[in-house]
């Protein structure tokens, strides 16, 4: 399961670092095109705008798997380590399930939706929408990951 979701973030990570690169390159000529000659693209900010989605599903699916996503641990760090250790896996079990409701009610939102397409690029709306039912699988498979004996490791 560990090399699994090695490889997994590995890839989430080039996907993410590609997706911002194209952001960036529709965003910057964008502006050049607005400042240089006067032309507006219509579709840049919807592009960036569906970009900038993906980039933050990825970095959340990645900060759970590490448990570097925001979080308060002050009632945590006091409690002695058994508890601690009880404590992070009910937080886990919890993100678990959230992942899986996201997943379902995601997809079934997705499917509701399907035809539709974006306004300036018409792309299909459900590469939007897919959003939340991708986050509810990476949050399963990374929460599922957490409960393992093995994810104490996962923090350094």
């Amino acid at each position: 399961m560990r090399r699994f979701c090695d490889v997994v973030e590995k890839v989430l990570k080039y996907v993410a670092v590609l997706v911002v690169l194209l952001m960036l390159a529709a965003l910057a000529a964008q502006v050049f095109l607005r400042y240089v000659f006067g032309v507006s693209l219509s579709w840049s900010e919807e592009l960036a705008l569906l970009g900038f989605g993906w980039v933050v599903v990825i970095a959340t699916a990645i900060g759970v798997r590490h448990m570097t996503h925001a979080r308060m641990d002050l009632l945590l760090n006091v409690l002695p380590p058994s508890l601690q250790w009880i404590l992070e896996r009910v937080v886990s079990l919890m993100l678990f399930a959230l992942g899986v409701f996201l997943a379902i009610s995601g997809w079934n939102y997705a499917i509701e939706t399907r035809g539709a397409t974006s306004a300036a690029i018409g792309f299909p709306i459900e590469f939007l929408y897919a959003l939340a039912p991708v986050f509810g699988v990476l949050l399963a498979l990374f929460s599922f990951e957490r409960l393992l004996p093995h994810a104490e490791s996962l923090n350094e």
